[in-house]
């Protein structure tokens, strides 16, 4: 007696064959599909990318108070706490003006202190160093400082002004592309939507008369269904390795281990799985609606 095909090897076998037979509409919808989450990918990669360096260059941009030498050790130390209450603000480091000048001699070792060798009284300010949580707050903590009762102690303010531009471009990149990502995916849903549905409206009425014989002899409304089913989940399937086939190829042309903590932001196996369920429930909703708007017209 031979041996009965499982029913899922079956269904695929007919969902494959399926595909098989409108093969430009198949190939063209995946391609498609693959496309639009390919573009998706290349944003998502963007964005993590302008994190990471906002990341790494946010930890390189301090603000730096210095202050004039009429502050008493009294106001410099109520000033330091009223400015780590701010809740943006992660440390405050005070650096008097004799460990400013250590400073700058020890930074270069290979020159003579002119300070010492000329009699020259010891020009820098002391200053407070101030690390917020991100270096867009800065801002918001010098708003803070100039309006409060110590701003008659600041002598100037510096915020790594080269640093804060590129760190604005920064984010204003990461918000575009948060906004991309967001126009890319509703694209994708319904794009993809329209696309497998139509691809299986087509399939239908190629295996119109199939499906009518199959009625006829009572089959289980099951087995006209799944097989669309399936084919829906194969469309999506396609899609999601093509987009990874091309990101792979496009990953390959870049050097993105040279921006540090990328690696560790990046996760593709995670974002497999994601957009696998995602356009898995993409296709299988749309062949649903498809063979159901069919089935509920012939009745």
């Amino acid at each position: 007696m031979p041996r009965k095909t499982p029913r899922i090897q079956r269904l695929s076998r007919i969902a494959l064959q399926n595909l098989s037979r409108n093969l430009l509409l198949s190939v063209a919808t995946t391609v498609m599909m693959g496309l639009i989450l390919f573009i998706f990918n290349v944003i998502m990669v963007l964005n993590i990318l302008a994190d990471s360096s906002l990341n790494q260059l946010g930890d390189k941009v301090d603000l730096i108070l210095y202050l004039s030498d009429s502050a008493t050790s009294y106001e410099i130390a109520d000033m330091t706490a009223d400015i780590k209450s701010i809740p943006v603000v992660q440390s405050v480091t005070y650096k008097s003006k004799e460990e400013a000048l250590k400073e700058f001699i020890n930074f270069y070792p290979d020159k003579s202190d002119p300070f010492t060798v000329y009699g020259i009284e010891n020009p820098l300010p002391g200053h407070l160093q101030i690390v917020t949580q991100s270096p867009d707050q800065h801002a918001l903590v010098i708003d803070y400082i100039q309006n409060s009762a110590y701003s008659p102690f600041l002598l100037d303010v510096e915020s790594s002004n080269e640093n804060q531009e590129i760190v604005a471009r920064l984010l204003s990149v990461t918000a575009f592309t948060k906004h991309l990502i967001i126009g890319v995916t509703v694209t994708f849903i319904f794009g993809s939507l329209l696309m497998i549905m139509n691809a299986i409206h087509l399939s239908i009425f190629t295996r119109k008369k199939e499906i009518q014989i199959m009625q006829l002899v009572g089959a289980n409304p099951s087995m006209i269904r799944f097989p669309f089913l399936f084919e829906g989940g194969f469309y999506s399937i396609f899609a999601v390795i093509f987009s990874f086939v091309l990101l792979a190829f496009f990953l390959a042309g870049t050097n993105l281990n040279q921006f540090g903590g990328f690696e560790e932001n990046f996760h593709p196996a995670l974002l497999l799985g994601l957009e696998l369920a995602a356009s898995l429930t993409i296709g299988l909703t749309s062949s649903f609606i498809a063979i159901s708007y069919y089935l509920h017209e012939q009745n």
